[in-house]
């Protein structure tokens, strides 16, 4: 979990103000898709939610850095004024719950592992 922090951190960092917000959402949607890909299997919803909080607060940070305005326009830039909060994925409904007597993938994965 502090990994995933960090790395949002490091995504809206101030060194990144020259950057376009759209920029950094997609890069923030990059790591947050292939981080809940990752942890998904099994009970994982409430560090989900965390990270997704997490991660929203950063962006309306940074947009408020941005435009040197207040941490209230950053909000309201990312909640009103875009419909779709900038296109930021929501961790939301992506986990998978692990079932007794079932693997959790549907297919073995990648590197050969077999079915037992």
């Amino acid at each position: 979990m502090q990994h995933a922090r960090d790395r949002v951190r490091e995504i809206t960092a101030w060194r990144r103000l020259p950057l376009r917000p759209e920029v950094i959402v997609e890069d923030l949607n990059l790591f947050l898709r292939g981080w809940m890909a990752y942890f998904r299997y099994g009970h994982s919803a409430r560090r989900f939610s965390k990270i997704g909080r997490f991660a929203r607060v950063r962006v309306a940070h940074f947009i408020s850095r941005k435009h040197r305005r207040s941490r209230a326009f950053g909000w309201w830039v990312l909640t009103i004024s875009s419909p779709n909060d900038l296109g930021l994925i929501s961790p939301y409904g992506t986990v998978v719950a692990p079932r007794a007597g079932r693997p959790w993938r549907e297919r073995p994965n990648a590197v050969g592992e077999r079915r037992r």
